[in-house]
């Protein structure tokens, strides 16, 4: 009998012992995840003799060195997420770069601080994001995506991007709010690596897959979405050589069977040239022609936002000619040579009835486009009814 409550008494032990180290793992939290990513050599795709991994200011550091490239972390691809990073810009440097969701230097997305507008809090375009479409940095294409940050010199400044699918937030030095809020991310690629570029010193970088900090991956309202004024969908023609010193006009426009596309406009009414054909090396032009009907003979005005240069014709009549050229100051519309709605207006006046609404734009600089916008649609029963094209 004493055997049996023994054994008894023995059982009850190893049962409470077995549950106590099992309670015990349940409550000893996990070991964090560590989320930095090493600046060591190995990691890092670069040009030889651009870049250094140094102690600096009791920091492990990435040095980049001016005219570097791009410095490439490997093995990583990045979708959602936070990025988030320490960095001291080395003067002279005209900016510091990270670029993420890259494919190759030709399909990428990009932040950047300019680096000459440090300590000058009021400056709108201290900081920038922009996507690359085939190579082209279309900086001078949104304006809208510029900002005011009041970046340090001679010290660190700390960047944060939190990426959730349409959308980016960017802050700067712990500041509560963002300096930057993308409504809807540009680019082409979806995912990709991440590179630095500028001179610079980079440290306690970290990677944080998925943590978005609840940010919506739900694109962000289009406002101008609540306007009938924009001229969205245009036939376009292919683009030709329009050499230096020439200037498009009616005599030298393409037959109405040389129109063999179409092409809609993307957010605030934008028709992104660039998107769908990609730079120019040289010179070219493209012409894009639409319908306005009206009901009576109507007299309006056009805002229209361009890169680099249009000539504008109505019912085979000139309207419109002008520049928007960043590399001659005196050449640069509102606002400092980006392209926007306010670049340009000017009266159209409106026959009873179909009205035929060509532009030529021609390009040879960074990004081309153009938007178009009615001031007033009185009068005015239909637009943009131009045959749609299927690329065969």
């Amino acid at each position: 009998m004493k055997t049996q409550i023994y054994f008894f008494l023995f059982f009850l032990a190893i049962q409470s012992f077995a549950f106590a180290q099992k309670n015990k793992a349940a409550i000893t939290p996990a070991k964090p995840v560590d989320f930095t990513i090493p600046l060591t050599p190995e990691k890092w795709a670069f040009q030889a003799g651009k870049v250094d991994f140094v102690d600096y200011k009791g920091q492990k550091t990435m040095k980049i060195a001016q005219n570097s490239g791009q410095v490439v972390l490997k093995d990583l691809v990045f979708k959602d997420g936070t990025i988030e990073f320490d960095v001291e810009p080395i003067l002279p440097e005209f900016a510091q770069s990270i670029y993420f969701h890259r494919k190759d230097e030709k399909e990428q997305e990009i932040v950047y601080l300019r680096v000459g507008t440090i300590g000058n809090k009021l400056t709108n375009n201290a900081i920038q994001y922009t996507p690359y479409f085939d190579a082209i940095n279309m900086w001078d294409m949104y304006p809208q995506y510029q900002g005011p940050a009041l970046i340090k010199g001679g010290d660190w400044n700390h960047i944060k991007l939190v990426i959730s699918g349409h959308q980016m937030r960017v802050y700067l030095n712990h500041l509560p709010q963002p300096v930057l809020e993308i409504p809807k991310l540009e680019g082409n690629m979806k995912e990709g690596s991440i590179a630095f570029e500028g001179a610079s010193y980079i440290t306690n970088l970290q990677i944080k897959p998925d943590a978005t900090e609840a940010l919506t991956p739900q694109e962000g309202v289009d406002l101008s979405n609540h306007e009938a004024n924009y001229l969205r969908k245009w036939a376009i023609s292919t683009p030709t050589d329009l050499p230096p010193g020439s200037e498009a006009f009616l005599g030298n426009q393409p037959k109405p069977e040389q129109f063999t596309d179409s092409i809609k406009a993307e957010r605030a009414g934008f028709i992104n040239l660039t998107r769908k054909l990609g730079g120019n090396k040289s010179r070219k032009v493209v012409w894009l022609k639409t319908k306005i009907t009206a009901k009576e003979n109507v007299k309006t005005r056009l805002q229209l936002g361009f890169s680099d240069e249009v000539w504008v014709f109505l019912n085979k009549q000139t309207v419109f000619v002008d520049k928007n050229l960043f590399q001659q100051a005196a050449m640069r519309k509102y606002p400092e040579g980006r392209m926007s709605k306010d670049n340009a207006s000017f009266d159209i006046s409106l026959k009873a009835g179909e009205n035929e609404l060509l532009i030529a734009v021609a390009n040879d600089f960074y990004g081309w486009g153009i938007i178009a916008r009615l001031e007033s649609t009185d009068g005015i029963t239909g637009l943009d009814e131009v045959k749609e094209f299927v690329r065969k």
